[in-house]
């Protein structure tokens, strides 16, 4: 008898076990859903709002006074949704680099500007999915790298502005002097 109610007592424990691991199996699922990016969550009238403050700039032969325009537009949005994972757009000197490459493809626009694609970075989830972060603090160092590069852009010259996509909606920019 006694080793009966100690069989009963193991399987009950047993399947207290597996209750309780299924139970953290559905915790974890259902909060799956909650973790992801902004960006996935947005509508399709959201997402064309959100990249028409910035698409309007987008193309071959823009002045020089428009891409300073552009760059104070991003700054703003992007002070916006601070703390919003996936509403940050990064600012980027030189031509968008080819799919599948990493890095800058083609001659940098102006001089070094690895700072301004360092502060970028660490606030693009896009750019840096492990450790990409749009707080404060990562904001404002990119808002100052950006200002920064904005004083560079002569306004009587055109440049290339590029776009990066990512689940429909911008999330860096390319800026090339022609």
């Amino acid at each position: 008898m006694e080793n009966a109610s100690k069989a009963l007592l193991i399987a009950g424990a047993i399947l207290i076990c597996i209750l309780l691991i299924a139970i953290g199996m559905y915790i974890y699922n259902s909060a799956q859903g909650t973790i992801k990016t902004a960006a996935g969550q947005m509508g399709q009238q959201e997402k064309e709002m959100y990249n028409a403050k910035v698409s309007k700039y987008i193309g071959d032969s823009k002045k020089g006074s428009d891409v300073k325009l552009l760059i104070e537009e991003i700054i703003s949005n992007n002070n916006q949704n601070v703390g919003e994972s996936g509403k940050f757009i990064s600012v980027h000197n030189g031509q968008k680099p080819a799919s599948g490459t990493s890095g800058q493809n083609g001659v940098a626009a102006f001089n070094a500007t690895a700072t301004l694609d360092s502060a970028c970075t660490n606030a693009n989830v896009y750019e840096n999915p492990q450790n990409g972060d749009n707080n404060q603090a990562n904001i404002d160092d990119a808002t100052k790298q950006m200002r920064a590069f904005a004083q560079k852009i002569s306004s009587g010259k055109n440049y290339k502005v590029e776009e990066a996509m990512e689940d429909g909606i911008i999330y860096a920019v390319y800026i090339s002097p022609l």
